[in-house]
C-alpha cells in the first residue's frame, strides 16, 4: 500500500467489552494511531461508536462513516478488530464488499493483520466472519438458554411490554387490580354474556371502550379482545419456545374459566365465516398492493370452480395480472406471460415475510440501510454556493453602508445573488430524499403483534396491519419483491 494512505479509523466498544476485555475507546485509538504512523499514513478522522452493539449497524458514527464514503477524503478504513465493524456475517461481508470495495476504499483489520487490498486479505475476510457470526450465534444461545432457564422457574422473559393485567417489578409479574378486573370482565362478558344474552368480540370491544382504557389502547379493536382470551399467562402459566411452565405469578383467571372460554372461542371462529363474512370477501389480504413486474398492470383477485372427482363444486381465488387475462381498461399489454398465484399461497408467502421480521428485528434495519440511496458531494457543493452568496450579499450591504456603491448597482446585483439562491435552493429541495412513511421504531412496534393479529385478527386488521409495512409488491415469476413503508 503506498504512502498517499488517506485512513479513516473505526472504533466501537460495548460497555461489556470495555469493561472485561480492555478494548477502551482510548486503547483502540492509541493502538490504530500508532499503527498509522508506523506505515506513515495519515489520519482523516477517527469515527467512534461508545457503548453499541455489534449485532446491527444501527450505530451513529458508523452511519457518518458510510455518509462520508462518497466524499473521497480517505481511501482506506483501518478497525482494531474485524468485528469491531459488525458481528454479524452478513452485514460483515455487506460492508465490506458493496459499501467499501465498490467504491474503491481498502479494509484493514489491525489485530488480524491483513487487507483487502490483496486477495489473501478478502478471502480472510469471509473466513473471518464466519467466526465473527459463529461467536455471535453462540451469545444467542447462551441467551436462549437463560430464557429457558427463567421459564422453567416460573418467570416471565420480560420485555417492554407486559401483559395487560401485570406490571413488570423487579423481574416478576404484580397483579395490576384496575387491568386484571378488565381481563377478568372481558373472560365473564365472552362465557356469560351481556344482560343475558350472548354477545360478539366486536361487542365486548365496544362495551369495554366505552369504560375502560389500559396501558396500551382504549379497547378500541376486537384483536385485543381475542388476544386477551387466547392468552395462559392469565392462568399462571408460562410459554416459552412452545412449552408451558407453571408461573410464579398470581393468576388472574382460574384454569376452568380460561377452558370454557377457549372451547366457546373455537366455536366461535367456526361459525364466524358464515354469520360475520362472506368467504369470498375480505380475505384477499394483498388487493391493491400487487403489480405485474413484466407490463407494469396491477394483479386482481379472479375466482374459478372447479368440480372434485365427487362431483362437488368448489371454488378457487387467484391473483392475476389483468394484462395476462386481456381486462379492457385495467390492461398494460395485449398479453403478460407472468405467473398467477393462489390466493392463499401468496398470503401465507407475505404473511411468512411478515413474521420473520417479527423473530429477526434487525432485518429491519439492515432492509432500511440497503434502501438508502447513493449519495453524491453535489447537495454540499449547492449547499456551500448557498453560503457564498448569503456573504456577498453581507459585504455588498455593508459597502453601501459605507458609501461605496450606490443603490442602483447594489440592487441590480442583489437581484441576481437572490435569484441564483433561490434557483439553488430549489435544487436542493430536489435532491432531499423523502422520509420513509414508517419510521423504524414504529415499525418495529406494528411487527411486534404481527403474528397475533394474524392469527386472532379480523380480515380488516390483517389487511390494515399488511398496508401499514407494505406499499406495494412487485411479482416477476418467482420473484416476489416487496417495498416496504419503513425503506426509501
Amino acid at each position: 500500500m503506498s504512502n498517499n494512505t488517506r485512513c479513516a479509523i473505526y472504533i466501537r466498544v460495548s460497555t461489556q467489552e470495555q469493561a472485561t476485555e480492555g478494548y477502551s475507546i482510548q486503547e483502540q485509538t492509541e493502538r490504530l494511531k500508532k499503527y498509522c504512523e508506523a506505515h506513515d499514513w495519515t489520519v482523516v478522522k477517527v469515527y467512534t461508536d461508545p457503548g453499541f452493539s455489534g449485532a446491527n449497524m444501527d450505530r451513529p458514527a458508523l452511519k457518518q462513516l458510510f455518509s462520508d464514503i462518497q466524499k473521497g477524503s480517505f481511501n482506506t478504513i483501518l478497525v482494531y478488530k474485524l468485528d469491531r465493524l459488525s458481528r454479524s456475517q452478513k452485514d460483515t461481508m455487506y460492508i465490506i464488499e458493496d459499501l467499501f470495495l465498490k467504491n474503491g476504499i481498502d479494509f484493514i483489520s489491525m489485530n488480524e493483520n491483513f487487507d483487502t487490498s490483496t486477495p489473501f486479505g478478502r478471502a480472510m475476510i469471509g473466513i473471518l466472519s464466519v467466526f465473527a457470526q459463529l461467536e455471535r450465534d453462540q451469545i444467542k444461545e447462551r441467551l436462549m438458554m437463560g430464557h429457558v432457564g427463567r421459564a422453567k422457574t416460573g418467570l416471565w422473559n420480560g420485555g417492554q411490554k407486559p401483559p395487560i393485567g401485570y406490571d413488570y417489578k423487579d423481574g416478576e409479574l404484580i397483579i395490576n387490580e384496575y387491568e386484571a378486573m378488565q381481563v377478568r370482565l372481558i373472560f365473564d362478558l365472552f362465557i356469560n354474556g351481556l344482560d343475558g344474552e350472548q354477545v360478539s368480540m366486536n361487542t365486548i370491544a365496544k362495551h369495554m371502550q366505552e369504560r375502560y382504557t389500559n396501558r396500551y389502547s382504549s379497547w378500541n379493536k376486537k384483536a385485543a379482545i381475542g388476544l386477551i382470551l387466547k392468552n395462559p399467562l392469565y392462568t399462571g402459566m408460562i410459554k416459552y419456545g412452545g412449552v408451558f411452565y407453571p408461573g410464579k405469578h398470581e393468576p388472574i383467571v382460574s384454569n376452568e374459566t380460561f377452558e370454557i372460554a377457549q372451547k366457546k372461542y373455537d366455536t366461535y371462529i367456526k361459525n364466524f365465516s358464515k354469520s360475520q363474512r362472506n368467504p369470498f370477501q375480505g380475505r384477499n389480504l394483498l388487493s391493491g398492493l400487487l403489480y405485474c413486474g413484466h407490463c407494469g398492470a396491477r394483479y386482481y383477485t379472479a375466482l374459478s370452480t372447479r368440480t372434485r372427482k365427487s362431483g362437488e363444486k368448489a371454488r378457487y381465488a387467484y391473483y392475476a395480472c389483468y394484462s395476462k387475462y386481456n381486462v379492457p381498461k385495467m390492461k398494460k399489454a395485449d398479453s403478460c406471460q407472468n405467473l398467477t398465484y393462489k390466493r392463499d399461497v401468496l398470503n401465507q408467502r407475505i404473511i411468512d415475510e411478515i413474521c420473520g421480521l417479527q423473530l429477526n428485528p434487525e432485518e429491519v434495519m439492515r432492509l432500511r440501510e440497503v434502501s438508502i440511496p447513493e449519495t453524491d458531494n453535489t447537495s454540499e457543493i449547492i449547499q456551500n454556493r448557498i453560503s457564498e452568496i448569503e456573504k456577498q450579499a453581507e459585504k455588498l450591504l455593508d459597502l453601501y453602508q459605507h458609501g461605496l456603491f450606490d443603490i442602483e448597482k447594489i440592487s441590480s446585483r442583489m437581484e441576481e445573488l437572490n435569484a441564483e439562491r433561490d434557483k439553488l435552493q430549489s435544487d436542493l429541495e430536489f435532491k432531499k430524499v423523502p422520509a420513509p412513511q414508517v419510521n423504524v421504531k414504529q415499525a418495529l412496534e406494528i411487527i411486534q403483534s404481527a403474528a397475533d393479529v394474524f392469527q386472532y385478527g379480523s380480515p380488516d386488521e390483517q389487511q390494515a396491519l399488511v398496508r401499514s409495512l407494505i406499499n406495494k409488491i412487485i411479482i416477476d415469476n418467482d420473484n416476489i419483491e416487496i417495498h416496504w413503508t419503513f425503506c426509501l
